[in-house]
């Protein structure tokens, strides 16, 4: 049923009204989350008041309400529903995910104009666990971790602003579990490891005392690496090895800081179009986040790479999803193609790089064409900068991800260009076996330790000792332990992982001795098989430091060396 057309305006007035009583709620959890984990952590709900802030999204709901003469509630939860129809068609998982942050905001907005009250869970009797569909952003973040010993949802997935907050707050968070709601009554005892996403439903008395168990080892562990935080990344025969961290989210600084990563080996810039509410960030917007990446990542550094957008991700933009985006318009080759979105992206750079150090590393190099044509955009932007008297860093470095087979045979040529390459393992595997490790007809063929992949790894490796540039090992290799050893053996030298998992890496790297390692790289060369390989890498790990490396490791790590001899 339509509004009289009269009251039009007023209900207008009524969704700006909320939408300031919501931006005044958010600011209220941040400053809590500030109190209780610092400025990086708080800086999660930023997409919540960007996209209170967003007049093209607050023109919508008006026009909205002026068309259909609805009233404001109506308005905001069809708008939000266009949005997460958008989102849920995106392929990438993060981006898909920020569908949560749209309905977060949108059921704000609701229960201000209806006048209906959040439930406070901390309410929950004490040693709970919440079972739910879902939990939102902003619930998540008011959890007491002294009363909500974890959670579990059906939807969502670990890249979600849930898990994220879960993970910032030390709550043990298991998400995506599908189907188990029904099977959970309240008053249950229930286990879950956040670790490993296991879910024990009434366990025996045997299964809760090993867990109990199990958590007090995880605490002991947590302490020992904490004792451990300051001794350096150095092989038992003396090679020092720079551990950096991978990251996404400026709320992952802290992380950085309790691991003592050697700063930022690389920050995934796209997720910034994940957080600037509906379209491209702006030039400020990117500015401010970047600034803040140079002054909190310390005298190492951070190496920023530039959008590795597609098809597939910019839908939201107005570029049509592509059959096979993996091999589409992405990453350098769209950055060519919206020259001013690039330019946009270095201009911030260039500005936040006078704030600290900071480096350009770009993604989907396959040839020198490439290369050289970025370099020119770059000294461009900078000579535009100068003339203008924007303040920037200047011969700011330059880098080339090394991911796909045409980059790694012409890695002697690249190097003589390049300020410093990084190995994009993740790519360069599902590029060099030509599989997609997310179709689970073929994923089985996804290993990073395939004849191929190594010797790949060590064509550029060496392609960079011979230029006397640095190499960086960014993909998943680098947090696994038994894979490390042969990257070690290989040559590298400086890995970048997930911050969680630097502890650890530095317990195996303190472990092993490079000359062994190397032995144990070229033999894996010579072999021509994937199975020999595998078999072959992990017997002889296990054979020299699996009784050492047991007492660090985590289960996923562990789940390495646990082979057949």
């Amino acid at each position: 049923m339509c509004l009289p057309t009269d009251e039009v305006p007023g209900e207008i007035a009524r969704f700006r009204h909320a939408v300031r009583i919501a931006q005044q709620q958010i600011e209220e959890v941040r400053k809590r989350m500030r109190a209780a984990l610092g400025e990086e952590q708080s800086y999660i709900l930023e997409p919540h008041l960007l996209m209170l802030q967003d007049r093209s999204l607050g023109r919508q709901i008006e026009q909205f309400i002026n068309d259909n003469r609805a009233n404001a509630e109506w308005a905001v939860r069809e708008v939000a529903s266009r949005f997460i129809s958008a989102y849920t068609q995106i392929a990438d998982s993060y981006l898909r995910e920020r569908s949560n942050d749209v309905e977060d905001v949108a059921r704000r907005l609701i229960s201000i104009l209806s006048g209906t009250k959040v439930r406070d869970l901390n309410h929950l009797a004490s040693d709970a666990i919440i079972v739910a569909e879902d939990l939102l952003p902003s619930v998540a973040a008011e959890l007491d971790p002294k009363r909500i010993l974890g959670f579990i949802t059906t939807a969502g997935g670990s890249t979600s602003h849930t898990a994220i907050i879960a993970r910032s707050l030390g709550i043990p968070a298991v998400v995506g579990v599908r189907e188990l709601s029904g099977s959970i009554r309240s008053g249950e005892t229930i286990i879950i490891d956040g670790s490993t996403g296991v879910v024990i439903l009434r366990p025996s008395p045997e299964t809760l005392l090993f867990y109990n168990e199990q958590r007090l080892r995880e605490q002991e562990q947590k302490l020992h690496f904490l004792d451990e935080r300051e001794l350096p990344a150095v092989t038992s025969d003396g090679e020092v090895v720079a551990l950096r961290a991978n990251i996404e989210l400026l709320e992952e600084i802290d992380a950085i800081h309790r691991s003592n990563a050697a700063g930022v080996g690389l920050y995934r810039s796209e997720y910034l179009y994940a957080q600037s509410a509906f379209g491209l960030p702006t030039e400020d917007d990117q500015y401010k986040v970047y600034r803040m990446l140079a002054e909190m990542s310390g005298e190492d550094g951070a190496v920023i790479r530039t959008f590795d957008l597609g098809g597939d991700k910019l839908h939201l933009s107005g570029f049509k999803a592509e059959p096979n985006p993996a091999l589409g318009l992405r990453a350098i080759r769209l950055s060519m193609q919206i020259e001013e979105v690039f330019r946009t992206q270095l201009r911030a750079i260039l500005r936040a790089a006078e704030h600290g150090r900071l480096k350009i590393v770009l993604p989907l190099i396959t040839n020198l064409d490439e290369l050289r044509t970025a370099k020119r955009i770059i000294a461009e932007v900078e000579r535009e900068m100068r003339a203008k008297g924007i303040k920037h860093a200047e011969d700011i470095e330059i880098g080339v991800m090394v991911e796909v087979p045409s980059a790694v045979l012409q890695a002697e040529a690249i190097a003589r260009e390049a300020d410093f390459l990084s190995l994009g393992t993740n790519d360069l595997t599902q590029y060099m076996l030509a599989v997609d490790r997310t179709n689970e007809s073929v994923s089985h063929l996804f290993d990073p330790l395939h004849p191929a992949v190594l010797r790949a790894i060590k064509f550029a490796a060496d392609a960079a000792r011979r230029a006397r540039i640095a190499i960086t090992v960014c993909g998943e290799m680098a947090s696994n332990p038994v894979q490390v050893v042969v990257l070690l053996g290989l040559g590298l030298r400086d890995l970048s992982m997930t911050p969680n998992a630097i502890p650890a890496i530095k317990r195996v790297i303190r472990a092993i001795d490079l000359a062994t390692a190397e032995k144990i790289a070229a033999r894996a060369l010579a072999l021509t098989t994937p199975a020999e390989v595998n078999h072959y890498v992990r017997e002889q790990v296990g054979a020299h430091w699996a009784h050492f490396l047991h007492t660090g490791l985590s289960h996923e790590s562990m789940a390495d060396l646990n082979f057949q001899r």
